[in-house]
């Protein structure tokens, strides 16, 4: 009788990932919020679906048409 063992070698962000996407969604919730609060500066502006309205071609004023 033989016995497979499958080695998987993660590197420590892909377990920390991993172990998040474990978690519930309250519970991850919680551990990313505490995560943004320990080490995202508090002077950063996030960017995101709402600024989507920047990237309108037809609305550019500063291209050269």
């Amino acid at each position: 009788m033989y016995i497979v063992m499958e080695v998987c070698y993660l590197s420590i962000p892909e377990k920390i990932i991993k172990e998040i996407e474990m978690l519930n969604e309250q519970e991850r919730q919680k551990v990313l919020d505490q995560i943004k609060e320990k080490y995202m500066d508090k002077d950063v502006i996030l960017l995101g679906e709402n600024y989507s309205w920047w990237d309108n071609e037809e609305d550019d004023i500063y291209s050269e048409q």
